[in-house]
């Protein structure tokens, strides 16, 4: 682990939520349907359903360039169980199912959600409007409407992680109007009502779908990720051409999944809820948990035709068994999607490093002026277990809210956005050279491309 960092670098889950203002009368939303709160199943496929029990991946321990990956997701077990609640609330796979009226029914629901999320009409790409830049603490003006950010948390985890990093995110929010509610996935009735998921991570996109329908946009976050320059807007990353905006981790090129932001639209929130329905049908095998689903999950949903693309990296996905096979999956999906990083009118993912959030450790928590959130943060108090972080002292809320008061930085910390392009260069350079060799490989070098559907390969393009 590189020095000056946070140790532990678990990913809890946690995801911070923007409520809509009780006060706000421009703002009237109607109560979803019993229809729209169903939760919603992907839809299974013969290769898909195959050996899927609600069971994530099995993990080994922290290796070299890939430790944070690793130890960060040993949060879900080594045995391969994810960590469960036994909430009352809480229903096996054949309960969950008996909220489906009947399998026709059932079938019917999810081709109409297919055919909206896959069939959407094509939009021609638009010029994207760009959001000022912050300067010196300014207002961040409700360009894109109302933006809700939001947290989503364990009780158990809150009491003993996160402390630092969330006393930046509640420091930051008293300079603007955006507005934070924490979800407790446990007791939230809203979550109790709408999302019986019982593997956190899943449980945690669940909710979030739920609590986009308040606002106008919704930036979700991990508990453990910080502010450490607050000189930005949410806005700047918002592309409103899209209504999804992902981001790549740098160290493994993996689309993140803990932090995102999403539109209020039908397309954003069938996206969430269908991502955590993978619950039921992903891989038994070392599967990457919500991770792992997000990437089959982005390309089936931006590339619905490339047909035998998905089956190649579904069936590499299959056959992992540790971090390095799990990586060739990952591959995979970012060969298929190919050089393109925007779908107008669903997804956009930013290139590694030029989200608003990435991990700490790549420079020891050193950042420049482009940088906006740090993550991997997991610790109670500063000081700690030789972590020296960015502030010299914890923070006292209360003097927080105008300019820079309450953001106590140690000194040399800030560094030159020129400094940080070179220890990051350093980074990639290092990380191309260690990524595993099990995922060096080329998928259309190992997987069918025409052996399996010959001659009728093309018939959905």
């Amino acid at each position: 682990m590189c020095s000056g960092n946070p140790p532990n670098y678990h990913r809890l889950i946690v995801a911070c939520v923007v409520r809509a203002d009780d006060g706000d009368e421009s703002r009237q939303h109607s109560a979803p349907s019993a229809a729209d709160r169903r939760p919603l199943l992907p839809a299974p496929s013969h290769q898909l359903v195959q050996d899927r029990e609600a069971r994530p991946c099995q993990h080994r321990g922290p290796g070299t360039l890939s430790q944070a990956y690793r130890s960060e997701e040993g949060l879900r077990g080594a045995s391969g169980e994810t960590e469960k609640h036994d909430h009352a609330n809480i229903v096996d796979r054949d309960h969950y199912l008996k909220h489906i009226d009947t399998k026709k029914a059932f079938e019917e629901r999810r081709e109409k959600l297919d055919e909206h999320i896959h069939m959407m009409p094509a939009v021609a790409p638009s010029k994207r409007t760009i959001y000022p830049k912050r300067q010196e603490m300014g207002e961040c003006k409700p360009l894109f409407g109302k933006v809700l950010v939001f947290v989503a948390y364990v009780e158990s985890s809150m009491k003993t992680h996160y402390k630092v990093a969330q006393d930046t995110l509640h420091c930051y929010l008293k300079g603007t109007n955006y507005t934070t509610a924490f979800v407790d996935l446990d007791h939230d009735k809203r979550v109790k009502e709408n999302c019986p998921h019982d593997q956190l991570f899943f449980k945690k996109h669940c909710a979030a779908s739920v609590y986009l329908q308040d606002v106008d946009w919704m930036l979700v976050l991990d508990a453990d990720t910080a502010v450490v320059n607050p000189n930005h807007c949410i806005e700047e990353w918002i592309d409103d051409r899209v209504d999804l905006v992902f981001y790549e981790r740098f160290f493994n090129w993996e689309i993140a999944s803990g932090n995102y932001l999403a539109k209020n639209t039908e397309f954003a929130r069938t996206f969430l809820r269908k991502w955590a329905d993978w619950q039921y049908i992903q891989p038994s095998n070392w599967n990457g948990a919500d991770n792992g689903v997000l990437q089959l999950h982005i390309l089936q949903t931006v590339l619905p035709d490339a047909v035998q693309e998905v089956k190649a990296c579904d069936a590499i996905w299959h056959k992992g068994t540790d971090y390095d096979s799990y990586m060739a999956y990952v591959t995979c999906v970012k060969v298929m999607l190919g050089a393109n990083r925007i779908w107008p009118g669903k997804i956009r993912i930013y290139r590694r490093a030029h989200g608003w959030v990435r991990d700490g450790f790549l420079t020891s928590d050193n950042f420049c002026d482009s940088d906006f959130m740090l993550h991997g943060w997991k610790l109670q108090a500063i000081e700690t277990n030789g972590w020296n972080s960015p502030f010299r002292k914890m923070f006292n809320v209360s003097e927080c809210g105008s300019a820079y008061l309450g953001w106590n930085y140690r000194p040399g910390y800030k560094i030159t956005c020129e400094e940080v392009r070179k220890r990051l260069a350093a980074f990639e350079q290092s990380a191309g050279n260690t990524f595993p060799k099990k995922a060096q490989g080329l998928p259309y070098l190992t997987q069918p491309d025409i052996g399996n559907c010959y001659p009728k390969c093309d018939d959905l393009t």
